[in-house]
């Protein structure tokens, strides 16, 4: 061992105690018992060893030697002892000349397979070639001198630990019964010492390969991929002591291998294994199929274990023992443990268990280096994807803000096209241009906006990229702006520049170009397809603005019409009603009787008719902004009666007798035309669609600053999906076939009451007839025209 225990002090063995031929009891008892403190003193077995030799020289013998029997069957002379200190290496080299045959007869071959002590008879000069074997052991045997001896077991706990042979080479004689039991009693008292000592040996070799072992995982705990697990496990203060080479090969996916890390191996060997299949590595294959560990205790061994044509291999590798211990967990392989000694090698059973134990604690770091790997990359990919997720999220949102900008101001272009290239300089790019094509074909500039607005954009505009994006219609990117655009663009300075081209219906109406540059991040292919959709949208708002002005001067046109129809309408019914009256004055007599009915009924359609023009002349003054309120004081509940009154003929044709329910006086300011307007839009639509029901027309307070009027039928009424739209212009909600009008009665009225700052509402079900509610302040201010 190479950590001695410290020794306790003990006192030497008398020097008048002299045991060797003599009888007397008690100096062999003080001899002994002087021997076991001495020997009890150390658990160090070399010491204990030597010190055995020493006490038996020159008491028992003139040389003595100790032979150990080792684990892997091998005897080894372990303490050697002479009177003369100058003899001692000699005792050793007896031992090396010829190694011990444990097969051989008698000596001490014997005395260690039988656990039996033996007797050297005398030998006589002419008999030591009869000893000795060869002509070295001769010379050293005579420079030794040997004349007789004996040869004790060393036994512990039923087994055998070695022999100590005890030689004269004096004339003493042959050593006696005394000499051969004090001995065994010495060789007893040894072996106690010796086994203790081993045990002591083997639990500290133990606690060493624990507390490497813990070490180890410790280190391999903190190893976060599998080339730090070979690094941990390949550093000095961590590694197996003992083999002289090292490797870790994982396994790839499709059974390879390659070196992970490793220690004392020359850099061609490792690239020899670099990339091979487990085949031609010694005891790898059988590794891979029994999933065990394999060991070689030579070099032989290994060389026998692989294919011819992979010995070579096996040759520079190593010349000694090898070990290969599969990295498995779960009967998954991982990989392998390699390790190579310079020679033989017998592996005892704890070396084993610390080897394959070591390989386990490998292999579970390795499963976790690549959980961790997979988690990594898992995350990695996560980490990608949620970046690309807000990524796709900005330019959602920036598209979903684009078009808000583009359909804010459809009567506005330019405006919302600068509010656009704001926009797009806040969020996508450091800066933009939008060019529309004018009369003369040409592309100019019409927004540009940057980051900072103090630099100037319109430089884009003459750029090459812009140009053949205009006359080819296709997108032009340029991911890495090259010093042939920067000549051009020194002041803005950007590393990547994109241009789309405005196209719809076949036609390109212009180029938005978008340009990136430090700190903003660079443009890259997805931004591509979000500039291509937003010009597509500028495309749809272009053609939307342009259909917008269409409509709006259609509109106006038409308004103008009728405004201009209506006036021109008014005139000649104005002349018709005054030859009405005529020919009423004039009829009179039998003549008189026969046309006044016919004349009535010319006078209700001329009245109808200058309603409908009436109607037609509102809406043309709504639409054009030219209809005027002038508010003036009004009793609401008076306003509502003179309605009523005046359409009592038309409710009587209707056949819908009608009650007014007006508590009082309802005095406000409104427009009296307008109200009386309303009024009566509503009593006739009670009247037309009453289906010959009653009809009730309620006016009252609701509060101290509102009034309420509401008409109540109860006809036809209205489905619900129509009430909607029932306030809209030249809407009906029943067939036109049955029902005549234009569909503007409620529409005007709505118009007037959001002017007086009221609000009309409605409720109906079919069959079950319809309430018109309209809610008025009881002052209205004085209204520019609307």
């Amino acid at each position: 061992m190479d950590e001695r225990e410290p020794e306790r002090p003990v006192s030497r063995v008398p020097e008048d105690v002299r045991p060797r031929g003599g009888d007397d009891a008690e100096e062999r008892l003080a001899f002994l018992a002087s021997a076991g403190e001495l020997l009890a003193s150390s658990l160090d077995s070399g010491t204990v060893l030597q010190r055995l030799a020493e006490l038996a020289v020159p008491l028992l013998a003139d040389w003595c030697a100790v032979d150990v029997l080792m684990a892997d069957g091998r005897v080894e002379r372990v303490a050697a002892a002479h009177r003369l200190a100058e003899q001692v290496p000699l005792v050793h080299e007896l031992a090396r000349l010829q190694p011990l045959d444990l097969t051989a007869e008698g000596g001490i071959p014997e005395v260690l397979r039988t656990g039996k002590a033996a007797l050297l008879p005398e030998v006589l000069d002419a008999l030591l070639p009869g000893v000795v074997r060869t002509e070295a052991q001769l010379e050293v045997a005579r420079r030794l001198g040997i004349r007789a001896g004996l040869i004790v077991p060393l036994l512990a706990r039923g087994r055998v630990l070695g022999a100590l042979s005890l030689v004269r080479g004096d004339t003493d004689g042959v050593p006696g019964a005394a000499d051969l039991a004090l001995a065994l009693e010495l060789a007893r008292r040894a072996s106690l010492s010796l086994d203790n000592a081993l045990l002591y040996a083997e639990a500290r070799g133990a606690q060493q390969r624990t507390e490497r072992l813990q070490a180890i995982t410790a280190a391999l705990s903190r190893a976060a991929t599998a080339e730090d697990v070979a690094e941990a496990l390949m550093r000095e203060e961590l590694r197996p002591t003992g083999p002289a080479r090292g490797a870790v090969l994982g396994m790839l996916e499709d059974g390879r291998l390659h070196v992970l890390g490793s220690f004392g191996s020359a850099p061609s060997a490792l690239e020899a294994l670099r990339g091979l299949w487990a085949d031609p590595v010694p005891g790898a294959d059988r590794a891979l199929e029994q999933l065990e560990p394999q060991w070689f205790s030579s070099h032989e061994a290994a060389v026998r274990a692989v294919p011819e044509w992979a010995r070579d291999l096996v040759q520079g590798v190593g010349t000694g023992a090898w070990a290969v211990l599969p990295l498995k967990v779960e009967r998954r392989l991982r990989g392998f443990l390699l390790f190579a000694w310079d020679g033989p090698r017998v592996f005892l059973p704890e070396e084993r268990g610390f080897l394959s134990a070591l390989a386990q604690q490998c292999a579970q770091a390795l499963e976790r280096a690549a959980l961790y790997e997979a988690l990594r990359e898992r995350g990695g990919k996560l980490h990608q994807a949620l970046e690309a997720g807000k990524d796709a999220e900005a330019r959602l949102f920036f598209l979903l803000e684009a078009s808000r900008a583009l359909a804010e101001h459809l009567d506005d272009v330019e405006w919302t096209l600068e509010h656009l290239a704001r926009v797009v300089a806040r969020n996508v790019a450091s800066f933009c241009l939008v060019e529309l094509v004018g009369a003369d074909g040409v592309p100019r500039g019409v927004a540009a906006a940057h980051r900072e607005p103090e630099r100037d954009v319109s430089a884009l505009a003459s750029l090459l990229p812009a140009r053949e994006c205009f006359l080819s219609g296709e997108t032009r990117f340029l991911p890495e702006v090259g010093p042939e655009h920067r000549a051009w663009l020194e002041a803005l300075n950007p590393h990547s520049l994109l241009s789309v081209a405005v196209r719809t219906r076949g036609r390109t109406l212009g180029v938005i170009t978008l340009g990136a540059a430090a700190p903003c991040r660079r443009l890259v292919t997805a931004d591509v397809a979000m500039a291509e959709e937003l010009a597509r949208r500028v495309a749809v708002a272009l053609e939307n603005a342009s259909l917008y002005r269409d409509a709006q001067a259609a509109v106006r046109l038409r308004d103008e019409f009728l405004s201009v129809a209506s006036h021109e309408l008014k005139t000649p019914l104005t002349s018709l009603k005054l030859q009405h009256g005529l020919i009423d004055r004039a009829a009179s007599g039998e003549l008189g009787e026969k046309v006044r009915p016919r004349l009535a009924t010319a006078v209700r359609q001329v009245q109808r008719l200058s309603a409908l023009v009436d109607s037609l002349l509102d809406v043309s003054r709504i639409s054009l902004g030219r209809l005027m309120l002038e508010p003036s004081d009004v009793d609401l509940g008076q306003a509502v009666r003179d309605a009523v009154e005046r359409m009592e003929e038309v409710f009587t044709q209707a056949g819908c007798p009608v009650r007014v329910e007006v508590p009082g006086p309802l005095p406000g300011r409104w427009d009296s035309l307008r109200l009386d307007q309303v009024l009566v839009n509503l009593l006739t639509n009670a009247a037309k669609y009453g289906a010959g029901r009653p009809v009730l027309v309620e006016a009252a307070f609701e509060g101290e600053e509102m009034v309420r009027v509401s008409v109540r039928d109860e006809g036809i009424g209205i489905a619900a999906e129509d009430l909607p739209r029932l306030f809209g212009r030249f809407e009906r909600a029943v067939s036109d076939r049955h029902y005549g009008g234009l569909g503007l009665g409620l529409y005007i009225s709505r118009q007037i009451v959001d002017a007086m700052g009221g609000r009309i509402e409605v409720e109906s079900r079919p069959g079950q007839g319809s309430i018109f509610t309209v809610r008025l302040p009881r002052s209205t201010a004085q209204c520019a025209p609307w």
